[in-house]
């Protein structure tokens, strides 16, 4: 028997002797499989007497016949990593997926016989702990007595807050739209109670004894002040996201949703509790482990029925979002509509995940449904967090009127960063609590990585910064009016720029992006600069009109409506494109006039006008007359309810401006709203014929003197005609 023994290791070692030259470059030697004090390898035509005596030697020492032992697996290990994988179709996929089910599911180690085991073994460990009468009293009087004093601490503290409550006439519940401070009241009215009179029970139990009734009783009243501060934790996160047309939602779960929450957070806290060590002791490792799987299970069975109870109070919440969001954001309104409608799918996709791997992980401490709970419990933290910040930043702030436009674009700008860090910050969180973390990846495996995820984000940021800046700059030039209103030239030439800005600096963050990730850029700098240059050579006309137009914009030298006389064209501005003016004049002539062509602009509709009257006084008439009878026409104008509103000023004489046909020309002029002077000008020149029809004075005519000579060569003079 001992000779087949030896005879099987000697035929394997003469068989990897005949291989060895073929063996891969990670295998080990056949001296360092024999003996490891040999320093030469042996040569392949070594006698075989030889050989054998080398086996037998190795296999008589039991230190060398281990060390042979694991060398030969060594061996055969790296044998095996050496052959190529086998390729495996999609069918031989599924029938291999199937069969480790159906071996996972099967046999001695399957979930059923675990469990069956854990239960045998826990009713074993309850058998152990069952006593006489007479020793369970002391466990029982204890558990009654600890849960006695703390229930009374609590009702003594809860009379007293609402004494306090009824003494400043504060509320009990919380307010239809809460501040911060009422939160806090709210937490500390459902939580402080129950807290403080846990602490001072714990101090007042030192004197007791060790026992199972103290442990219990403690664990007991653990889990429910735990169970309180989760549901007061979540009826807070609910309140975060009031908004218009939330306030039937927010009611129902404000009133119903505490006692199932206080449920769910009691029964997660019980389980986890039990896994102490010292209530391990005293129970048994596996009623221990039962009794914390059950408690976890009826968290996760609560957690169902609330998500099916609660389903549409908590998508109300998530769908209904503001008028102004739903206007502009009209992809993220769908999305999160589409979000709130199916929320409760993933949350019982979730729930129903967690069961089953505490049904699959039998014989540990249900760590899947632990780590599912403190994720959901990260989630609420993380909504209530980001329902503080959007709170806090649709607070009104006192900004200097100037930079309103700015600081309001870069406040939110800052609360979207906010809002990104929280839900990364969430992220880590919830993967460390299953044993994953980010920041180990970017330090590890993934720098390279996480250098280039960084830097990609970094450039994204920043360019987002630089368009908000840029598109608020231009905003501001072109909405900025005499009066600081916005104007017409704004909501034809906003569209346009913007979207010229936008890809700009899309095009430079993509480019700067691709080369900090690795990639070559010069390819596309050089093809950008080739169609710039085409571009400038080929539309040199254009290019003018772009710029001259782009000039005239920004210098904001007339709008749309505005009355000017452009390029010998007089009219109002009908239209305004990057490249041309389109104007329509007093016959209903359309002129569309190129940027590059405009020399001068005269724009007649800014700020104000004048209405300027050149007066020829009558000859009969005194100048002081004249001037008296001018300013009663102008003050009856500026009581005339028709023109009132288009005079900005007394009428000014200017005096006699010059002389004509013998009369004296008075100059005067009113300050007039913008196109306006004309339509005053008419009217006055109206009043004022009136004025002189009423007063029996005609208005100047030329005069012509005429001088007769005659025959005795004396003149003779006539009056003037």
């Amino acid at each position: 028997m001992l000779a087949r023994l030896f005879a099987l290791p000697c035929f394997l070692l003469i068989c990897l002797m005949t291989l060895l030259p073929m063996a891969p470059a990670q295998a080990v030697s056949l001296p360092g499989l024999l003996n490891n004090s040999a320093k030469t390898q042996p040569e392949a035509q070594e006698p075989l007497g030889q050989s054998l005596d080398e086996v037998i030697k190795s296999l008589e020492n039991d230190q060398q016949r281990t060390k042979l032992l694991a060398d030969l697996k060594k061996l055969r290990d790296v044998t095996k990593k050496a052959q190529p994988a086998t390729e495996i179709g999609v069918l031989g996929l599924i029938g291999g997926t199937l069969s480790s089910f159906e071996k996972q599911f099967s046999g001695a180690d399957s979930p059923l016989t675990r469990w069956s085991e854990e239960f045998g073994l826990a009713k074993d460990e309850l058998s152990a702990l069952m006593m006489p009468a007479n020793e369970w009293l002391p466990i029982i009087f204890a558990f009654a007595m600890i849960l006695m004093v703390w229930s009374l601490l609590a009702a003594a503290l809860i009379w007293l807050g609402h004494r306090v409550r009824m003494r400043f006439g504060l509320t009990e519940e919380l307010p239809q739209h809460p501040k911060a401070l009422d939160m806090l009241r709210f937490a500390l009215r459902k939580l402080g109670p129950w807290l403080i009179a846990l602490v001072m029970t714990v101090y007042m139990t030192y004197a007791l004894p060790s026992s199972l009734g103290k442990s219990l009783a403690m664990v007991l009243a653990y889990a429910l002040v735990v169970g309180t501060c989760f549901s007061a934790i979540c009826v807070i996160a609910f309140s975060v996201l009031d908004g218009p047309h939330r306030h039937r939602a927010l009611y129902i779960l404000r009133h119903q949703a505490f006692r199932p929450l206080w449920l769910i957070g009691s029964f997660a806290a019980f389980g986890e509790a039990l896994s102490d060590p010292r209530l391990v002791a005293s129970l048994g490792v596996h009623l221990a482990h039962t009794a914390a799987t059950i408690a976890n299970v009826l968290a996760a069975l609560s957690t169902g029925l609330f998500i099916l109870r609660f389903r549409r109070p908590i998508a109300h919440l998530i769908r209904n979002q503001p008028l102004s969001r739903r206007l502009t954001r009209r992809a993220l309104s769908d999305t999160i509509d589409i979000l709130g409608t199916f929320w409760y799918v993933p949350a019982l996709v979730l729930v129903c995940i967690s069961l089953f791997a505490t049904f699959i992980s039998a014989g540990d401490t249900s760590t899947a449904l632990r780590q599912s709970l403190i994720c959901t419990v990260l989630l609420v933290l993380c909504m209530v967090i980001n329902g503080l910040v959007r709170r806090h930043s649709l607070k009104p702030q006192r900004t200097v009127k100037r930079h309103a436009l700015y600081s309001e674009r870069l406040k939110s700008f800052c609360y979207t960063l906010a809002h990104l860090f929280v839900w990364l910050v969430f992220i880590e969180l919830g993967l460390r609590v299953w044993g994953m973390s980010l920041i180990a990846f970017t330090e590890g495996e993934g720098h390279d990585v996480s250098v280039k995820l960084f830097s990609l984000a970094f450039t994204l940021i920043f360019a987002w910064l630089i368009w908000i800046l840029s598109d608020t700059a231009v905003h501001h030039a072109l909405t900025r009016s005499r009066k600081g209103l916005a104007n017409a030239r704004a909501q034809t030439m906003m569209p346009l720029i913007r979207n010229v800005l936008f890809v700009a600096i899309f095009i430079i963050a993509l480019i700067v992006a691709l080369a900090n990730m690795g990639m070559n850029v010069t390819p596309l700098l050089a093809g950008a600069g080739v169609i710039g240059l085409a571009i400038g050579f080929g539309a040199q006309s254009l290019v003018a009109d772009l710029i001259t137009g782009l000039f005239i914009i920004i210098e904001d030298s007339l709008a749309i409506d505005d009355y000017v006389d452009v390029g010998g064209h007089l009219g109002t501005v009908e239209g305004l494109t990057i490249r041309t003016v389109r104007l329509r004049d007093i016959d209903g002539i359309v002129h569309t006039i190129p940027f590059s062509e405009i020399k001068s602009i005269k724009n007649y509709s800014r700020e104000f006008g004048y209405a300027i009257f050149r007066v020829a006084v009558p000859y009969n008439m005194e100048i002081d007359d004249a001037i008296k009878l001018m300013r009663e026409v102008g003050q009856k104008m500026r009581t005339d309810p028709l023109q009132r509103r288009n005079i900005w000023s007394p009428l000014e004489i200017q005096g006699v401006e010059s002389f004509e046909s013998g009369s004296a020309i008075l100059r005067a002029r009113f300050k007039t709203a913008p196109i306006k002077q004309w339509e005053v000008s008419r009217a006055f020149n109206l009043s004022l014929k009136r004025h002189l029809d009423e007063a029996g004075l005609d208005l100047a005519t030329p005069r012509m003197s005429v001088q007769v000579v005659t025959a005795g060569g004396g003149p003779q003079k006539e009056p003037p005609l």
